[in-house]
Order: structure tokens, then sequence, then C-alpha cells
């Protein structure tokens, strides 16, 4: 049975796309506050300490946030020289160790928040006074995401399916 049109693939992908609209709306942002602190600075001669704070982390959300998308549907960055020269099973094999490095970046990357976060995430940014647990919250659960995805296209490939989905 193909998982193409599961349940399941089909409320990953809406999550996915649901977190890439997130990110082009928090690009919106990043431009309005930069653009509201270079009128701010020149116009009115003050600063806006907060927007600048603001910027910052709604780029470094806007960048985690559209990761699960690319890779749920196949346009990361990848480099696919070897997978491409094998076929069938070594193929597979190929593409599925990748996979399976792509959940050991995310339990690294997610033991490392929280390492970070059980000393940081009770202090709050300078500007803003949020706790840095809720400025990286979108890191966070993009990082989760991104590791579902790699376990559905692993999954795909062991149902022998492509692992991008349509």
């Amino acid at each position: 049975m193909s998982t193409e049109n599961t349940l399941s693939t089909r409320s990953l992908g809406r999550l996915t796309e649901l977190c890439l609209g997130i990110a082009m709306t928090l690009l919106v942002i990043i431009t309005v506050l930069v653009v509201a602190q270079v009128i701010a600075r020149n116009l009115f001669n003050t600063g806006l300490p907060w927007a600048d704070e603001a910027a910052r982390f709604a780029g470094i959300s806007m960048v985690y946030l559209a990761t699960p998308y690319l890779l749920f549907h196949g346009q990361h960055v990848a480099v696919t020289m070897l997978a491409d020269a094998l076929s069938g099973v070594k193929r597979r094999l190929c593409l599925a160790l990748g996979e399976l490095a792509t959940l050991g970046f995310c339990a690294l990357t997610l033991y490392g928040f929280y390492r970070f976060l059980l000393r940081a995430g009770r202090f709050a940014s300078p500007a803003l006074s949020i706790p840095n647990l809720w400025l990286y919250m979108p890191a966070l659960v993009s990082i989760a995401l991104l590791a579902v995805v790699s376990l559905h296209r692993l999954s795909r490939l062991a149902h022998r399916e492509t692992p991008s989905c349509p």
C-alpha cells in the first residue's frame, strides 16, 4: 500500500506547511522591524534595541521552522552523488544512512538544547524580557518535527518508496 496519501502523510505535510507559513510571516516581521529601526534611528534619533533583538530571534525561528518543510518535500541541501550512482537495495541503504544521520543530528541538537536551556531557559532576554525558553521554543519544536519527518522518510524507504513526498 502506498503511504503517499495516508492520513499521517497528509497531516505531516500540512504541519510542515504551517511551519513554513509561520516562517514566511516571520520574514515579513523581520523586514518591518528592521525598517522601523532604521526610520526611528534616522528620523527620530532614537534606537529600538528591542526591535534588533526581536528580529534576531525571528530570524533564528524562521530558519528552523522552514527546515521540516524542505526535508519533507526533498528540497533540503543533500549530497546525493553516491546515492545517485547506486541502484536498488544499495541506493535505499545509502539513503537510509543519510536519514539515520539526520535523526542523530536531531537527537544531539535536542540534547544540546536541553542542556543549554537547563541553565539559560530561566533567564530573560535583555531587551524583550522574554524567557529564553520561549525564544528558543520554535527551534526545539522544529528539530523535533524534523526528526518525525526523517522517521517518515525512513518508513517510505522501508516500503520501497521514494523518500521525498509530492
